[in-house]
């Protein structure tokens, strides 16, 4: 066995020729035919007794062939690209065999993707653009404008014409057309003025009716309504005024304070908290921002042809584990959450793309370093993948290369090596 030749037929992507030698090939017939003859029955011959001459004549000089070549590829397909000095990222891919007899053996071909050669440059102090961690007294105060918003209560004005931030208590009959549509009906109906909740047009020509006003509102739907039968359509509704309401905010008191949360007794106590919250709150999104914005540098600076290959199998395992997730087939989920396969095939294609080009981008980073993880980083690595799938440290060792936990640490390190030079500036 033995490797013949190599082309490069795309980036990263190689066909390698290769032969198995007559020697190899009979010696594989051989133990092919040692097998099997023991479950062989031939007319005229004991179960397990047929000249091998017998059961070729019968069947075919070829009836070992398909069995032996089988048995004999895998280690043929490692010495080739042994030979070729090539590392497959993924298993060889479309075998053909060219040749296959007992002179000369057999000649085969396979395509294999190794992994792409791509440089990069200038990750050292990248800028980045983040939003300020900072929180300011108007920060606070706006999120307890929002506590007390939440917590308002209504209450009933006096009589007096609707106006916007008024809650319009509402009786409301649509027609199309002089007769009455699904969904458009509805009584003592809370809508609050301004707020967009209805047909654009409509709260508009509630504002300066008093209670107990009946009147009608002409509005038309919009062109992309969801109902068609409506949409774009002009329709008048019937309305009756009932009430008018206001929400009343809460005083900002202790009492407020306590009944916020049971970790505030004092309103400076509550204070004092949502800053605490904003400023966690804030550092996330400006750490979120970080990552994102060196991981889309990172993609600008790579260089190199990278094997469409790779995009698509990280595509399709993306799909899977998506799917999963919803524990839903590609059908079903396109059923209830009206996503066709293709539209979420391109959505999951954009995330692969960039998740392929930033490993490759790490990977670079971290053999530029020269990073190399020591022995008890890799060690608790894998006890931490033991506990985090409920398995013996040695399944884990067996199950995953050791190769693949120091691809994975080593991006880690430099995806950190990047964020602590990058210079961060505040948007």
């Amino acid at each position: 066995m033995s490797f013949v030749s190599k082309e490069k037929i795309a980036p990263a992507t190689y066909k390698v020729n290769a032969a198995i030698s007559a020697k190899d090939f009979a010696a594989a017939l051989d133990a092919e035919f040692a097998k099997q003859l023991p479950g062989i029955t031939l007319p005229g011959f004991r179960k397990g007794k047929a000249p091998r001459s017998m059961l070729e004549k019968r069947f075919g000089e070829a009836v070992f062939f398909e069995d032996a070549l089988d048995a004999l590829l895998p280690d043929a397909v490692a010495a080739a690209l042994k030979g070729a000095e090539l590392e497959p990222i993924f298993r060889p891919d479309n075998l053909e065999v060219d040749e296959l007899n007992k002179e000369s053996g057999a000649t085969f071909s396979f395509t294999v993707i190794v992994q792409p050669e791509v440089e990069i440059e200038g990750y050292n102090g990248i800028e980045v653009q983040v939003p300020s961690a900072e929180v300011a007294d108007e920060d606070v105060d706006a999120r307890i404008d929002e506590l007390r918003a939440r917590n308002a209560r209504q209450v009933e004005t006096a009589p007096r014409p609707a106006q916007d931030g008024d809650i319009a208590v509402i009786d409301f009959k649509g027609m199309l057309d002089g007769v009455p549509f699904d969904g458009g009906t509805s009584e003592n109906f809370d809508l609050k003025l301004g707020s967009g909740q209805f047909i654009p047009g409509f709260e508009e020509q509630v504002v300066g009716h008093t209670p107990g006003d009946s009147f009608e509102v002409n509005v038309t739907f919009p062109e992309e309504y969801h109902a068609e039968q409506l949409a774009g359509q002009p329709v008048v509704f019937e309305v009756t005024l009932h009430e008018l309401k206001v929400e009343e905010l809460p005083p900002l008191d202790d009492d407020f304070a306590q009944e916020v949360g049971e970790d505030y007794n004092t309103v400076a106590d509550l204070k004092k908290g949502i800053a605490e919250e904003l400023v966690d709150s804030k550092k996330q999104a400006s750490d979120e921002a970080l990552d994102k914005g060196v991981q889309d540098k990172l993609v600008e600076l790579l260089q190199g042809e990278i094997p469409q290959e790779m995009f698509d199998r990280r595509t399709q395992q993306n799909i899977e584990m998506f799917l999963e997730r919803f524990q839903l087939s590609m059908e079903r989920y396109a059923e209830i959450f009206g996503e066709s396969p293709d539209a979420l095939t391109a959505r999951l294609a954009e995330q692969s793309t960039l998740q392929v080009k930033v490993e490759l981008a790490l990977e670079k980073i971290a053999q530029l370093e020269d990073f190399t993880p020591a022995a008890e980083e890799i060690e608790a690595e894998q006890q931490r993948l033991a506990e985090q799938y409920n398995v013996p440290l040695q399944r884990v060792k067996m199950a995953v290369p050791e190769g693949d936990i120091v691809k994975d640490l080593n991006r880690v390190r430099a995806l950190e090596f990047v964020k602590g030079t990058a210079k961060k500036v505040t948007a």
